[in-house]
Order: C-alpha cells, then structure tokens, then sequence
C-alpha cells in the first residue's frame, strides 16, 4: 500500500487539475462580444412607471451600433426631423461588475455615460443608467425620468 501512495496521489493530482481546467472553460461568447452589434430600443419604465409609448410617439427608432473595436454609434430618428440626431464615441464593457461605460460626442461635447447590464437572453440587452446618466439622457431625449430606470434592447444585426 505505501508503495501504491504516491502514485494514487499523482493520480488524483492529475485528475483534481483536469477538472479544475474544464471548470474555467467557457462555450458561450462573451458580454463584449454579445455587446457586438446594433440594438433598438424596445422599452424604457422609470420610478413612474412604463414609458415606452412617449418612446414610440416621439421617435421612429433609436438604434445604438456596437463595433468589435470598440466604436459605438447611437442613431436617433425623431418624429420631428429636427431632434433626429446621430453621436458617435467609443464604449467598454466591464464584465466582472456588468457596467457599460460610453463616451459620445454629442453637439461637438464629450458625453460620459454609465450603465449597468444584464443580457435577459442572446437578443435582449437590459441598461440600468446611473443616476448622472439618467439627467444626461432625459436632457438628450427633453425629458426627465424618475429613477430607477431601465431600458431595454433587441438585436437588430
């Protein structure tokens, strides 16, 4: 038996690290890479409640363009021609706390905005804004929204 030891230890060291590498490996792609993509935006509720119809009655689409490098384009198509707009910018994901960082330029200005994520499955996107983010976007939208708020994507491309 004392011979058998050491060799049922290597054995079971080998066996231990095996299961151990298995364990980290990942099938599915990343947050970054499901991020990867344009994403319209479906639903907005706040503290007050489902605002998705002011959404639609107010804009034809709100797309948002998420490039592998890191680029990220947000297109607005307003009812009004005039309040349609388009900023460009760079984003990054940070996986570990689901927060989104951007930065756009919005009227030649550098926007910082921060959002946690939560993906509900491979083409629905959730985005929580942070408070400052929240005035910034109800400045961008000329309204005002009620924290919590959260807005909610699906995959176009």
């Amino acid at each position: 038996m004392r011979k058998l030891f050491p060799f049922l230890m290597l054995f079971g060291l080998l066996v231990f690290t095996a299961c151990d590498s298995d364990s980290n490996s990942d099938d599915g792609p990343s947050d970054s890479e499901q991020m990867v993509g344009t994403w319209a935006v479906v639903g907005l509720t706040d503290a007050t409640g489902d605002r998705s119809g002011g959404l639609v009655e107010s804009y034809n689409s709100v797309l948002i363009t998420m490039g592998a490098n890191g680029s990220v384009n947000m297109a607005v198509d307003a009812v009004i021609p005039e309040a349609s707009l388009s900023a460009n910018g760079s984003y990054s994901v940070t996986e570990s706390s689901n927060t989104l960082s951007v930065v756009l330029s919005v009227g030649g200005q550098d926007t910082p905005l921060s959002f946690t994520y939560e993906f509900a499955n491979a083409t629905t996107l959730q985005l929580t804004p942070s408070s400052t983010t929240t005035l910034l976007l109800g400045v961008l939208f000329q309204t005002s929204y009620v924290d919590p708020v959260l807005f909610t994507f699906s995959k176009v491309s």
